[in-house]
């Protein structure tokens, strides 16, 4: 998007559009420029924290915040705080995260549907564009070849809202895959058409110039993203690179691959940072698990902050008023857009029926639809040309898709059955006998168990039990493989070993989450500060519960039983994990009480002693 910004001029009417974004979008608000800065990062976090906890996407909640500080509030006028520098930023900030989503694609997840991803980015892509064109050129009072400018716009998709969205209903492998690549692959695919549509509509490039953008695009892009990932893995194999500075040096990786191809050509950054990505997790030679955890944390910075930006510049009038019209549209790119699209794209394929019907019904827009329309909207106003409707259809039509789809793809997966269970399964760390007996009663239970384990021994003791076991080595890429395939959705760090704990302790919570990994410590572990040494962990069976307290009952002849209601009298007894009666297991804790249903694998004692509960 760099260059579009500001190409120099090639006639005297042309006008420098970096020239113009300060005087473009209203005067200062007023605001303390450092209060600004503060608005925008406690809103673009908090939004998104707000989000999770509500479980809606995260975007809806970035909209309405950045319409609340812009145009509500009047605490941030974008133009006004960073004047030139707002859309060169916005520009790398969408870079970034087509890096970060290029990390997440694995080259073995679209082996099945591969000829299905090129027809969807590209016959897909042509269908969208021309519905969407027809349908705005029929709605709205626009040239047509604005209708067809905006159209391109609409090509794009949602990665950030896609990804999650996936994350939450877990469809089935393959198509999961196709919408993930296809999510990744056709923004900077989308935003290319678009900038070639703009510059037809100018009448700034003959038709070979035309062609020739496109091929130094694409391939000046991809080669310098392919470059950079083979130097950047080299890099932290040979160990040029410390440690401490892994993420900083990709960071500035990232960033000088965008400028360098931008550089070459327009738009050539996008396709850049996203190749980089995908070379870059696709390679054996240097691990990037670290990275992607880095630059998903630094996407969120990013995301919130682009939507607060963003979102601060809309023009709520201009929405209201082309609401109705707008409305229509994206009932046509639901409704006929996206359906031509997929059945186009999938047309003599294995992908199954329910699950093109799925893949239909999945299309949202995102940022980077957000960042080209109001970067469009300046070049089109400083070339004489606006189009007031240009922004406000678009952002319509972000949060339109983000409402229908987000809120309707778990009922449609449901409905078409191409969503897999839900994950109830628990992950047990180590393999000692009572923590085979927990396995074997869970099992009991409906449970699904998957026992970790390296050693050889206790590995064929789990296995002759008839539970299933996952012996290979904690850091490998078959162990998310193993979890996912099990459904696990808990994981418990049961082992005598301090270190061992730790790292499967790490491991389970980039696969299910923090909140839902427990660790058993030695005596004097942390409250919820980790197994023993300074790994984040919630602690298992209750506060005060350490390994001495569980050895202690098995040496006292304690047995791990199923429990429909607590023991009689003082018979001391520990709570490990309770199923309710829809077979989800939680991990026990302070105070466990039984609830309606409930079934609970407990360590019993068989002698009589003090207090109901074992807590020490």
């Amino acid at each position: 998007m760099g260059r579009v910004l500001a190409r120099p001029p090639r006639g005297g009417n042309h006008v420098n559009v970096l020239a113009v974004l300060a005087s473009v979008g209203g005067g200062s608000s007023g605001t303390d420029p450092l209060v600004a800065v503060a608005v925008i990062v406690v809103l673009g976090v908090g939004s998104q924290w707000l989000a999770g906890r509500l479980g809606i996407p995260s975007i809806l909640v970035l909209l309405a915040a950045g319409l609340l500080a812009g145009p509500g509030l009047d605490l941030v006028d974008p133009d006004a705080l960073l004047g030139d520098l707002l859309f060169p930023l916005v520009s790398l900030g969408v870079g970034i995260l087509l890096f970060e989503g290029g990390l997440a694609l694995r080259r073995d997840e679209v082996v099945e549907v591969g000829a299905s991803l090129a027809r969807l980015i590209v016959v897909g892509a042509l269908v969208t564009w021309v519905v969407a064109a027809v349908a705005i050129d029929t709605l709205f009072e626009v040239e047509t070849s604005a209708a067809w400018l905006i159209g391109a716009v609409l090509v794009v998709s949602g990665p950030t809202v896609v990804l999650p969205i996936l994350a939450q209903i877990d469809i089935r492998p393959a198509s999961a895959a196709l919408l993930k690549w296809e999510g990744i692959l056709i923004d900077p695919v989308g935003a290319l058409l678009a900038v070639v549509v703009l510059e037809a509509v100018l009448g700034a490039d003959s038709a070979g110039e035309i062609v020739a953008r496109i091929a130094v695009t694409l391939i000046g892009g991809a080669v310098v993203g392919i470059v950079m990932a083979v130097l950047l893995a080299e890099a932290i194999r040979h160990h040029w690179v410390p440690d401490r500075l892994h993420n900083a040096v990709v960071l500035m990786a990232v960033v000088g691959a965008f400028v360098l191809a931008d550089q070459l050509q327009s738009e050539a950054g996008l396709t850049a940072t996203t190749i980089m990505g995908v070379a870059l997790a696709n390679q054996r030679r240097a691990p990037v698990a670290h990275i992607a955890e880095f630059e998903e944390d630094l996407g969120v910075l990013v995301l919130g902050g682009l939507f607060i930006l963003l979102g601060a510049r809309v023009d709520l009038d201009a929405v209201v008023d082309f609401l109705p019209r707008s409305l229509a549209l994206l009932a046509a790119l639901v409704l006929v857009a996206r359906p031509l699209a997929v059945a186009a794209a999938t047309l003599g394929s294995t992908v199954p029926v329910r699950d093109r019907l799925f893949i239909a019904a999945m299309a949202p827009r995102g940022i980077v639809a957000a960042a080209v329309a109001s970067l469009f909207a300046i070049e089109l106003e400083a070339e004489g040309e606006a189009v007031a409707e240009f922004v406000p259809i678009v952002f319509t039509v972000i949060v339109g898709t983000v409402i229908v789809y987000g809120l309707a793809a778990g009922r449609l997966a449901r409905l078409l059955r191409v969503a897999r269970a839900e994950a109830r399964g628990v992950a047990l760390v180590g393999a000692q006998d009572w923590v085979l007996d927990l396995g074997e009663r869970l099992v009991d239970l409906g449970v699904p168990v998957l026992v970790v384990t390296s050693d050889p021994e206790r590995a064929a003791a789990a296995a002759g039990r008839g539970l299933l076991v996952y012996s290979g080595r904690l850091d490998s890429e078959e162990l998310p493989l193993a979890a996912r395939g099990v459904g696990v959705a808990l994981g418990l760090a049961l082992t005598d070993s301090d270190d061992t704990n730790d790292f499967a302790v790490r491991r389970l919570s980039e696969i299910v989450g923090r909140a839902n990994v427990f660790g058993l410590p030695a005596p004097g572990g942390h409250d919820e500060g980790g197994t023993g040494s300074s790994v984040v962990a919630r602690r298992p069976f209750g506060s005060a519960v350490t390994r001495d307290d569980v050895a202690a009952l098995l040496e006292g002849g304690a047995r791990v039983r199923v429990l429909q209601r607590p023991p009689r009298g003082d018979q001391p007894w520990l709570p490990l994990v309770a199923v309710a009666a829809d077979g989800t297991p939680r991990v026990c804790g302070d105070d466990e009480r039984f609830r309606p249903g409930d079934q609970v694998v407990a360590l019993v004692a068989e002698r009589r002693g003090a207090g109901r509960f074992l807590r020490l």
